[in-house]
């Protein structure tokens, strides 16, 4: 029995070595995806930018035809 129990208890390193061994998994995909990542949210926050400023002189405009606060 207690060879059953020894065989079937988890140790602090073995969650460490668990955690260690996931992020080096981690690592290798991010190290083939490259700089693809940063590339599309760089293209998000760009188009996004891009998009609040059009909608900003939009609003500029309608508020200037309305006589309402600039």
């Amino acid at each position: 029995m207690t060879t059953l129990l020894m065989s079937l208890m988890v140790t602090w390193t073995d969650i460490f070595e668990g955690i260690g061994t996931f992020f080096q998994w981690c690592f290798k995909g991010m190290r083939v995806m490259g700089h693809g990542p940063n590339v599309v949210i760089w293209i998000l926050i760009i188009g996004t930018l891009a998009y609040w400023i059009l909608r900003l002189t939009k609003f500029k405009k309608e508020a200037k035809r309305n006589g309402t606060i600039e």
